[in-house]
């Protein structure tokens, strides 16, 4: 295996997601509830990608089905103060 290839690969597949994530903030906002920015549950999205291990190992598309679920039951994905819920 080639250790350099498959950091590369989890890299680009952050960005992609990370970018994904950020383009999809309008539809996030009509998904949300009123009590939680887009601004802040983006940057918690972003957050936990860039924290879980496990989520880098996620397809962009299940990472993103995941994130706009938890937005539309208005939960905060790893943290928040009452609703929270842990996306791995």
């Amino acid at each position: 295996m080639n250790i350099k290839g498959d950091i590369t690969k989890k890299q680009e597949n952050n960005n992609q997601i990370r970018d994904l994530v950020r383009r999809m903030e309008p539809q996030i906002k009509k998904a949300l509830p009123n009590v939680i920015t887009p601004e802040r549950f983006t940057r918690m999205v972003v957050t936990a990608l860039s924290t879980n291990p496990t989520l880098q190992e996620c397809t962009p598309m299940s990472f993103i089905g995941a994130m706009m679920q938890a937005a539309q039951l208005g939960l905060e994905p790893n943290g928040g103060a009452d609703k929270k819920l842990d996306l791995t």
